[in-house]
């Protein structure tokens, strides 16, 4: 996945797995340099616990180092979700 180099912007989207992000976004972070690069956090669980998600964020920022990760969103509402995505990651 060389093309991830590509990119200043990574929309993120992943479900709550076990009180925090799955373990395979742990590991595509993990695998290329994030360095400088925008993540952008989206997220839902069945719980809706928000200390999992801002757990899941953390785990994002520790996985990705050097990336600049937004506090993103944690909702099952998908206009609110477009919303984020058009005023957070494509304005900036």
């Amino acid at each position: 996945m060389d093309s991830v180099e590509q990119y200043d912007k990574i929309i993120l989207c992943y479900p709550i797995w076990w009180h925090t992000a799955p373990m395979t976004v742990g590991t595509f972070l993990e695998s290329y340099d994030f360095s400088g690069k925008h993540i952008y956090p989206i997220s839902q669980s069945a719980s809706m616990n928000v200390s999992q998600y801002e757990q899941s964020v953390a785990f994002v920022r520790e996985c990705a180092k050097g990336a600049i990760a937004d506090n993103g969103i944690f909702t099952r509402d998908s206009v609110s979700i477009s919303r984020y995505v058009e005023e957070a990651v494509t304005s900036k």
